[in-house]
């Protein structure tokens, strides 16, 4: 005895109108792009062609493609703030390093002046004096 093989069929989605609801564009693409059915089978189990299913799959890919570009633009954005933030802390302790040393260097200059005057010996060099040999 054959047995006859059934073709699987859904019952063909309803349209709004002149088009197909968000959900169900979604769910016979995701079920494409799962690898669940192909383009071809698809529409022949929704019962509509295959141009308006290949033109999901192109339009929801995009869409994909759009968001996967925001999602790095905004991780980009987010590193380069970061980023901005950290240097900008950097910059700050810098300077007040430099500060801190600039002190350092005011008060040994003035610790130098004041030991030349009460000493009476000169403590700082002559410039292009030779250094003495050994």
């Amino acid at each position: 005895m054959e047995k006859k093989q059934r073709k699987r069929t859904v019952k063909p989605l309803k349209k709004i109108g002149r088009s197909y609801p968000e959900e169900v564009k979604r769910k016979v693409v995701g079920e494409i792009q799962s690898g669940f059915h192909s383009h071809r089978t698809a529409a022949k189990l929704y019962g509509m062609s295959r141009n308006t299913v290949n033109d999901w799959v192109v339009q929801y890919s995009l869409l994909n493609l759009d968001s996967l570009n925001s999602q790095e633009e905004f991780m980009t954005k987010s590193t380069e703030s970061s980023t901005i933030r950290h240097l900008h802390r950097q910059v700050i302790e810098l300077q007040k390093a430099l500060e801190k040393s600039q002190l350092k260097v005011d008060s040994l200059e003035t610790m130098i002046k004041v030991s030349e005057e009460e000493l009476k010996i000169k403590i700082r060099k002559k410039p292009g004096a030779k250094q003495s040999r050994e």
